[in-house]
């Protein structure tokens, strides 16, 4: 679809699209629903700007592609928003940071591992190829992309084009090894990496914070607006979104939650509310706490049902506090499920960020290489005592340096370069997450827990009650708490 619209021979009619999408062999409606089309980027554009709360601001989407376009800026005001520049395919940042992804070891949705590795090492390889310029910027490669109308994008090829750029600083990619364990009869993946791929890495991270800084001064020059809407799938690096809070000329800094693809259906969604709602009102997004839930009788119906024990706690949050510093591995599920990549606090695992080592039990816990950071959930009262240059990041979407003085307070979420990615936690949004909090807080005198995401490295994070139990009975997890309920490996009747 996306290439026919490219090249203009899109000649399907709205009914015949609506029979494609809702057929009514399973849809009944008796008037045809009206059907808007919404360009990749403009609904990124969409779901950034009509949640941020702002009347007009600069907005840069960076990812992959969208139609022909992998970087766009617009402008946004009240319930409009204009495209000004974009950028071709061929100068993907999204392409370029996947591209690095693979040529390291790792797949191509792993961006987050590539940031993770960056301060690991040093940035000693130049990419000249990507050239900043007054007017923004441009990739060249060895070639340059012809597009294909069989396949469905062209990350593969700009993939393959990359590599072949990359060869002229490292010869070969890495490469995973896979091995036979006979004690688990599995096979099993191992991926070492030696200095020089951390230091791509580094270097990668690096070009594409300067690229990201020079689009957001330039976005600001072209629409006017100090205040900076950023979305797209490279929205979701947080290091580079923590650099921008150093730059002078951005004001306010907003980022969508679910910045990848995952949310362009939200932004599609609004984009068509202002363009045909007079009553729309749109206002900042104060939580993405959306998703399902489940009341306190079907958890327990459930729980009844699978033949599992659980203790009734009269004050769940004291109770759980007491076992994560007694440095307790906590699965903690409760209330609706937040939206987007990252476990806001409420399908999350938590544990003490005192002591370094709980750093490496829970990446075994989950699965995951044993260098990978973790980040904390702090009390929004406590953000500029314990972060440089803090602000409100509700989403865990930007980096902050830890103060020095508080480095050693919590060792288990301090990155290698003293950075982490903390979400700020306020009684207004997650009340039952702050208790918490305050609770360990007076315990233990800090206002702060290790949080990842409750799931295995490579699922998705739990959605329903049956996904939570079975992480919880086949891990190292020490205790399941749901709602008000404290359930422990040895409470299986």
């Amino acid at each position: 679809m996306a290439y026919k619209l490219r090249r203009k021979k899109f000649n399907y009619t709205d009914d015949e699209i609506l029979d494609v999408i809702f057929p009514k062999k399973i849809f009944r409606y008796d008037k045809r629903p009206k059907l808007v089309i919404v360009p990749h980027h403009i609904a990124h554009a969409a779901s950034v700007f009509f949640t941020s709360g702002l009347k007009k601001a600069a907005i840069l989407v960076i990812d992959g592609q969208g139609e022909d376009s992998s970087t766009s800026i617009a402008y946004g005001e009240d319930k409009t928003i204009k495209v000004l520049k974009s950028f071709p395919i061929q100068s993907s940042l999204g392409y370029f940071y996947e591209a690095v992804n693979k040529y390291i070891g790792f797949h191509y949705f792993d961006s987050g591992k590539t940031m993770g590795l960056a301060p690991y090492g040093k940035s000693i390889f130049n990419f000249k190829n990507i050239k900043l310029g007054n007017s923004g910027y441009n990739i060249v490669l060895p070639r340059k992309l012809k597009y294909s109308p069989e396949h469905l994008d062209e990350q593969e090829t700009l993939v393959n084009l990359w590599h072949k750029k990359i060869k002229e600083f490292i010869n070969q990619p890495n490469s995973i090894k896979y091995e036979f364990e006979k004690s688990k009869n599995r096979i099993i993946s191992k991926l070492e990496i030696p200095q020089i791929y951390k230091d791509f890495a580094t270097s990668a991270q690096a070009v594409l914070e300067k690229a990201i800084d020079h689009l957001a001064i330039l976005a600001v020059k072209m629409t006017g607006c100090n205040d900076l809407c950023i979305s797209g799938g490279v929205g979701l690096n947080c290091v580079a979104n923590g650099k921008l809070l150093y730059n002078p000329l951005v004001k306010t800094l907003y980022i969508f939650p679910a910045a990848n693809d995952a949310g362009v259906s939200a932004g599609a969604a609004l984009y068509a509310s202002a363009l045909y709602d007079k009553n729309a009102d749109f206002s900042r997004l104060e939580h993405i706490y959306l998703g399902p839930h489940y009341a306190n009788r079907q958890i327990r119906k459930i729980l009844n049902e699978s033949k599992i024990r659980y203790k009734i706690s009269n004050n769940i949050c004291k109770e759980t506090a007491c076992l994560l510093a007694k440095n307790k591995i906590i699965s903690w599920f409760q209330g609706k499920m937040e939206v987007g990549p990252r476990a806001l606090g409420n399908r999350s695992i938590l544990a003490s960020p005192l002591k370094k080592a709980m750093w490496k039990r829970v990446n075994i816990i989950k699965g995951r290489e044993l260098w990978r950071p973790f980040a904390p959930s702090t009390l929004e009262e406590y953000k500029d005592e314990y972060f440089e240059n803090a602000q409100s990041s509700p989403f865990m979407l930007k980096t902050f340096r830890v103060k020095k003085n508080k480095q050693s307070l919590i060792p288990a979420v301090v990155h290698i370069d003293g950075s982490t990615r903390p979400q700020t936690v306020s009684k207004k949004t997650n009340k039952k997450l702050w208790l918490l909090i305050n609770e360990f807080y007076k315990i233990t005198g800090v206002p702060a827990l290790l949080n990842t995401s409750f799931n295995r490295f490579g699922e998705p994070i739990v959605c329903t009650l049956q996904d939570a139990m079975a992480m919880f009975y086949n891990s190292g997890l020490d205790y399941l708490v749901i709602d008000n309920l404290i359930i422990s490996k040895e409470n299986k009747k």
